[in-house]
């Protein structure tokens, strides 16, 4: 006979409920500063099961990183020179990165360009383009500790796979940074005769100057000159008024028939509030001073060159 009681649900024991924690991974201190290769990892006590766990990244084949290691350019690139061999160098864009000529645009990585000498064993590994170059024994330096292609070697390699105004743009950033002499690029280019694209590089040489300050400066001066004008003849040459007080620097000038300058406005640079009015002050400055100035963004250079070319040649012929 039911007496309309219901029976207490059962309790679970207590030990039951109690969830059982995973043991904390095993972290060496010594693998938390930067890339590691796996035999150092074995010998700091961590097992090769351990080393698969979630806590560390594989970057490259043999080489690992911790996760909560900041994966900066410099941490890659460190991170595959333990995998690549020892007599590997950096070369293209990495190698001007390490010289300090090139940077990537903002939010893009640096990619990883490494190369072996040709008869030496070959290099391949993901992540990064590698292969196998003609490289003399002149060819590779160090550049603080690290093995890289020499400047005239990089900047002739980049040249080589550059459009001629971009070859021109590679010949002026490593002669204004001082990373190579003026003829040696020619002269390198003499030596290899049949190295393809080398009539480019020599051209690009001829066109190239070391006092070019920034590479879309050097793309306006080549949009004057592709255009059939004569070269602007200064480059970054201070202009002073009668009392030696400094009215600005133009990118370029022409003296004649009347002295006017050329100026690339960076439209991260030029367009900060501050830097327009400065840039204003300049340009009233040079104006007062009796030298007009024309000023140009990426757009004009790019997009429509003609109107520089017609603008400028307005000038020289005296129309404006």
């Amino acid at each position: 006979m039911s007496t309309g009681r219901s029976n207490p649900p059962r309790r679970r024991p207590i030990h039951d409920t109690v969830r059982v924690m995973p043991p904390r991974p095993f972290v060496p201190a010594e693998l938390l500063h930067g890339p590691f290769h796996r035999s150092i990892a074995l010998a700091a006590g961590l097992s090769p099961d351990q080393l698969r766990s979630r806590c560390w990244i594989r970057l490259f084949p043999q080489v690992y990183v911790h996760s909560s290691v900041n994966l900066t350019d410099e941490m890659r690139f460190a991170a595959l020179r333990l995998a690549a061999p020892e007599h590997a160098v950096a070369t293209g864009l990495t190698a001007a990165w390490l010289f300090g000529a090139w940077t990537p645009r903002r939010g893009r990585a640096v990619p990883l360009h490494v190369a072996t000498a040709r008869g030496t064993a070959d290099f391949i590994t993901p992540g990064a383009r590698t292969g196998r170059l003609v490289l003399d024994p002149e060819d590779m330096d160090t550049f603080h500790g690290v093995g890289v292609t020499t400047p005239v070697r990089t900047c002739f390699g980049l040249m080589r796979q550059s459009s001629l105004t971009e070859a021109v743009v590679w010949a002026d950033v490593f002669l204004h940074a001082g990373l190579i002499c003026e003829g040696s690029l020619a002269r390198y280019a003499d030596e290899r005769p049949h190295w393809s694209h080398v009539c480019k590089v020599r051209e690009a040489a001829g066109l190239a100057r070391a006092a070019a300050a920034s590479p879309m400066e050097t793309r306006l001066r080549l949009v004057i000159v592709f255009g059939g004008l004569p070269e602007p003849p200064l480059i970054n040459v201070p202009v002073y008024d009668a009392y030696g007080n400094l009215l600005g620097i133009p990118d370029l000038q022409f003296l004649l028939p009347r002295r006017f300058g050329l100026e690339y406005d960076g439209e991260e640079y030029h367009g900060e509030p501050e830097q327009h009015r400065s840039d204003l002050v300049r340009e009233n400055q040079l104006l007062l001073g009796d030298v007009p100035l024309l000023r140009y963004t990426a757009p004009d250079v790019f997009g429509n060159p003609r109107r520089i070319v017609r603008e400028v040649g307005a000038m020289l012929c005296g129309a404006a």
